[in-house]
């Protein structure tokens, strides 16, 4: 009897299927992860009569099929966003897109959805679950500029030297502020002192002259150095200011040509902004306020926005650009391959890779200190697992009937 058969083809698809509810219940708590959905279809028709076309006074005539039974068409995964859980920690990341992180293990690339993140021993940036690293684009020791336009390789790591990167911030800018007795008689000089860094980080103590001109309402300064070559002139010019003691030439260039530079960067160049000076009647208290160059520093800790840049905070208060995440994108994020430990490959179906970066697109954006949980729907789980269970048991019940038919076949003779 068919019908026996076409028991145990519903028998084995809604095994299946409860296979399916089983491992999406199991990862309920597994980070990342994506359901699955089992698609029944049905399978083979034998076909008892054909169709016939109407003639000799008859009409149409529909086919006559019977079924053999359900299969399952497809488990598909359902790639919607899951909720986020809140960690506090750093290097724990959660996609709000539709993005897949890229992993590699130098041979091979893979894609996960778990933003568990952790560093190495070589301070690379490593899945904490399966220990690939995490791809992304490292940016310029010095300039700090990220190099986006490169192609991201299953070599490309991101790794944040905390503890061992040091960086020195030499002198760009250099801003005074306060006064310039105007009632001051010409020839008197106002001295002040500041320190700059040179591109190693070494602080070199910078004495600016400012002396009363003959002339009205001008002044004339002149740099000097301890650490200066005495061979080479220091920087001067002249500080000019209008009737109401504002100052019309607000910026100079400030160059000291040192003595022994040590290996860095000779001369030291600076901007100077006197913006802040005033001259009006009243004591000279003319100062340096600020100056932008930094000793050196070790990088103590690093944050992750949500376009997916590392910035790191070093001891000297300096911050600069590390790195950035690289993110995946798919035409068909469904077709990809789950290959375990909640890692994923790109297949035929899914697609090559668009590599991008985060707010790209449908990429989705990052949240750092956060990590996306199952999108497992455990109330939807349980129903479908009751419809599964009674489709099993009704298909069982088919087998039963159909053997008790037998049953009562082998009994005519009796």
């Amino acid at each position: 009897m068919i019908s026996i058969y076409t028991g145990v083809t519903g028998l084995k698809a809604h095994e299946q299927a409860v296979d399916v509810i089983a491992n999406n219940i199991a990862n309920i708590n597994t980070t990342g992860f994506k359901a699955a959905r089992a698609n029944f279809q049905e399978a083979l028709s034998q076909t008892l009569r054909a169709a016939s076309a109407a003639g000799g006074g008859r009409g149409t005539m529909n086919p006559m099929q019977l079924g053999l039974g359900s299969q399952i068409g497809s488990i598909d995964n359902l790639m919607t966003q899951g909720n986020l859980k809140f960690t506090g920690n750093t290097m724990d990341l959660a996609i709000q897109g539709n993005g897949f992180f890229l992993l590699s293990d130098n041979s091979g690339e893979y894609l996960t959805r778990n933003g568990s993140f952790a560093l190495d021993g070589n301070n690379r940036l490593v899945s904490a679950g399966s220990g690939l690293a995490l791809l992304g684009w490292q940016a310029d020791p010095i300039t700090g500029a990220i190099p986006t336009n490169e192609m991201i390789t299953p070599s490309s790591y991101l790794t944040i030297p905390v503890g061992v990167m040091s960086i020195a911030k030499p002198t760009a800018n250099v801003a005074y502020q306060a006064n310039l007795d105007a009632a001051a008689a010409a020839g008197t000089t106002v001295d002040t002192s500041c320190y700059v860094y040179d591109s190693l980080g070494i602080q070199h103590r910078v004495d600016i002259a400012f002396t009363k001109s003959a002339t009205d309402n001008e002044w004339a300064w002149a740099a000097s150095s301890p650490d200066a070559d005495p061979a080479v002139p220091g920087s001067a010019g002249t500080l000019i200011f209008d009737a109401n003691g504002q100052i019309t030439t607000p910026t100079f260039s400030l160059s000291v040509t040192l003595a022994a530079s040590g290996g860095a960067t000779n001369p030291v160049d600076a901007g100077l902004s006197f913006a802040g000076v005033t001259q009006l009647a009243g004591a000279s208290t003319v100062q340096a306020v600020s100056q932008d160059g930094l000793p050196m520093g070790t990088l103590q800790s690093f944050s992750i926005d949500d376009q997916g840049i590392i910035s790191g905070t070093f001891t000297n208060g300096m911050f600069r650009t590390l790195g950035q995440v690289a993110l995946a994108r798919f035409a068909n994020p469904a077709g990809l391959s789950k290959v375990g430990d909640s890692l994923w490959q790109a297949s035929v179906a899914s697609g090559p890779p668009a590599v991008v970066w985060a707010s790209t697109g449908d990429a989705g954006t990052l949240a750092s200190g956060y990590l996306e949980m199952s999108n497992v729907d455990l109330a939807a789980e349980f129903a479908n697992l009751i419809v599964t269970q009674r489709g099993f048991q009704a298909n069982s019940r088919v087998i039963t009937t159909s053997d008790e038919m037998l049953q009562e076949l082998l009994t005519i003779k009796r």
